[in-house]
């Protein structure tokens, strides 16, 4: 972070988002394993953060989440009740498809 000019660098990470995972029939298994690791935490520190899958890149078998979103914790948006619609081809899922094509 560069406070003096007011810039926030991103590091490029290679690989694929969960999108084009869940595009792709990839398997999720270790994805879901660490999300679900990040809501542990996120929650005993009263936060959510979007679950959106576009916001989640899977490189060399660690899951990053490379969204700035972060929010206070609410129940209708944690991920068990909102992100999951979207991880794998839920109706939701392809409604989103089909909008963003």
């Amino acid at each position: 972070m560069d406070m003096e000019n007011e810039r926030i660098i991103k590091e490029y990470i290679e690989g694929d988002t969960v999108y084009e995972m869940v595009l792709k029939d990839r398997p999720l298994e270790e994805c879901l394993r660490q999300v679900k690791e990040m809501c542990r935490l996120l929650y005993a520190a009263d936060m959510n953060i979007d679950y959106f899958p576009t916001n989640f890149i899977m490189c060399d078998g660690v899951l990053y989440y490379v969204d700035y979103e972060c929010n206070r914790y609410m129940e209708e948006w944690n991920f068990e009740n909102w992100g999951v619609k979207y991880w794998s081809k839920t109706p939701e899922f392809f409604k989103y498809v089909e909008e963003h094509p």
